[in-house]
């Protein structure tokens, strides 16, 4: 184990994603896509809580009153963590299933979908503002992790199989995403890019499945650091603790066979370190 890391839940989840700061829980919720799981790590017991889904729950934002909107199935929908209860909001006309998500700096939930065979450009990037969703992006292989600069203007976007992250000029008023441009592309030895995080140095943080590594770059685009997780199979990244100093990282197991188990035994862990620099508050979802 990494001296930088902390192995918070020694667990092999076959698809862990989607961790969720919760500052009045001081909580971390993350899901098992694959199993349908939403996990509730609690920071000050460390017990970290299990409850099965009704559906697949792919990305996780908090509301105004304290319940979590997700990127379920196909669309998005109210969760409620007490009963594991999904509540479906609106559907979308993209892809297979919904994938990574987040909300922009005005409180929309946004987040993308894939096709399970990796489709060229039949994926896209969906804004739930109240009750109606519309894509922003689209021509996409698999959308994954969203974020956005610290005063909103930009907005970055991992599409994964090509290895690319993808900056806009975002407009947060009335959540549009223009002029995107291929901003990173990553070497096969670096990894695919996965889930995203911006600090408040405006530092973008990418965990990079495949190679283990944690990349912060620039907002020059240049690599400014690199950091190696304790499992190969890193999937998703969040700021989180009381003063945001914290990150906490998810990670996968499918399609790991017994001998892979054994020479990744830390792949579908929970993780946290301390990256150095601070993130920024999520502003809660707008809707009702």
């Amino acid at each position: 184990m990494s001296e930088n890391f902390e192995l918070l839940v020694h667990r092999q989840a076959l698809c862990g994603e989607g961790p969720l700061w919760m500052p009045t829980l001081n909580c971390v919720y993350w899901v098992d896509i694959l199993r349908r799981e939403l996990h509730t790590y609690h920071r000050e017991s460390g017990i970290d809580e299990v409850r099965v889904l009704p559906g697949v729950v792919t990305a996780l934002a908090a509301t105004r009153s304290g319940q979590l909107i997700a990127a379920a199935d196909r669309g998005f929908a109210r969760l409620y963590p007490g009963r594991a209860a999904l509540d479906p909001v609106t559907a979308v006309q993209s892809g297979d299933r919904m994938n990574d998500g987040a909300c922009d700096p005005a409180g929309r939930f946004v987040a993308g979908t894939l096709t399970h065979a990796n489709d060229p450009q039949r994926s896209a990037l969906f804004l739930l503002d109240g009750g109606r969703a519309r894509p922003i992006v689209d021509g996409l292989t698999v959308a994954n992790g969203v974020a956005w600069s610290p005063d909103g203007s930009r907005m970055y976007l991992v599409d994964t199989a090509p290895r690319t992250i993808w900056v806009y000029d975002y407009d947060v008023e009335r959540g549009r995403a223009r002029n995107g441009r291929r901003w990173i592309v990553c070497s096969d030895s670096e990894g695919r890019p996965d889930g995203i995080a911006v600090d408040s140095e405006g530092g973008v943080w990418v965990a990079m499945h495949w190679s283990g590594r944690i990349h912060r770059y620039a907002p020059s685009g240049d690599l400014e650091t690199v950091l190696w997780a304790p499992t190969r199979r890193i999937t998703s990244i969040a700021f989180g603790g009381p003063r945001l100093d914290e990150m906490y990282v998810t990670s996968a197991c499918f399609g790991y066979d017994e001998r892979a188990l054994v020479a990744d035994p830390y792949a579908g862990a929970l993780f946290r370190f301390r990256p150095g620099t601070s993130g920024l508050s999520l502003a809660p979802w707008n809707g009702l």
